[in-house]
């Protein structure tokens, strides 16, 4: 990147031929106080959301409301199933076969599970390393073990 340049303009050129920035329109994008959109990092546990969110949950508080239980099975987009419709995309995704992907649970109620299943610590092999600002329920989780 030789022509690479620290400016305002250069930036907005770059998202102007950017093929991804015709998505920035479909999220809401936190805004300052005097109404500036502001820069947003934040993508690895809450990142922005997508506009069309609230009319998804509203579909499915609806079928709750009006099914109960039977939105398992009769709702617009039951839900017995719903890991099946996202394995194929997941693992795109992360690089893997889909039958080496599951999307289910929280990632602590997952973590824990992992751990259950696969920590078998021994004399020599027994600390478990957490990042300091994990969430709490993971930091539990790891502290189950």
């Amino acid at each position: 990147m030789s022509h690479y340049r620290l400016d305002l303009n250069f930036a907005k050129a770059l998202d102007q031929k950017d093929a991804l920035s015709k998505y920035r329109d479909a999220f809401h994008i936190p805004k300052d106080k005097k109404g500036n959109s502001l820069i947003y990092f934040c993508g690895n546990s809450l990142g922005l959301q997508p506009i069309t969110t609230k009319q998804y949950i509203e579909q499915e508080l609806e079928d709750w409301a009006n099914l109960g239980v039977e939105g398992h099975t009769n709702g617009k987009n039951p839900w017995l199933h719903y890991h099946e419709f996202l394995t194929q995309g997941m693992a795109s995704v992360v690089g893997a076969k889909p039958v080496e992907v599951i999307v289910m649970n929280t990632l602590t109620a997952n973590l824990h599970f992992m751990m259950v299943s696969f920590y078998k610590p021994t004399k020599k092999r027994f600390k478990i390393l957490i990042e300091a600002d994990a969430f709490p329920s993971d930091k539990f989780a790891v502290e189950s073990q």
